[in-house]
């Protein structure tokens, strides 16, 4: 099962990163692996790169759209995939690259930027939807 995060990136970060998204992985990468200790580092990394989310504004929607079960944090959709959605970023499980919540969350705002750390593949989401991978909606 692959562990995906998705990041809202700031407008003015757009263009910067756009044609660089090697560079943006890199710097979220380094969010991902770094200690504790550096928490205020890792503060100051974040809020430069990313906006916060609304948290209870997809909640609300996913609740609206999508059967699910809810325990705690996780909102758990079927066996093979769930997510967590925090102000920081969402963390999705899923097997499938194809994944009808890739398609909610571009809605939400399409400057989002996913990362897989265990396997180092990353993406614009906007950009992989434009590819033609989806027939939804």
């Amino acid at each position: 099962m692959n562990k995906y995060y998705l990041f809202v990136i700031k407008k003015r970060n757009i263009n910067i990163y756009k044609n660089k998204s090697y560079v943006l992985y890199k710097n979220l990468e380094k969010l991902y692996y770094l200690k504790a200790y550096d928490f205020s580092y890792g503060l100051n990394i974040y809020n430069t790169l990313c906006d916060n989310i609304s948290v209870k504004l997809l909640n609300n929607y996913i609740n609206s759209r999508i059967k699910h079960k809810r325990i705690n944090n996780i909102i758990k959709i079927d066996k093979n995939n769930y997510l967590t959605i925090k102000r920081s970023c969402i963390i999705m499980y899923t097997n499938n690259k194809k994944n009808i919540l890739f398609k909610i969350f571009n809605i939400y705002n399409d400057n989002i930027f996913v990362c897989d750390f265990k396997n180092n593949n990353y993406f614009w989401l906007n950009e992989y939807l434009k590819k033609g991978q989806f027939n939804y909606f």
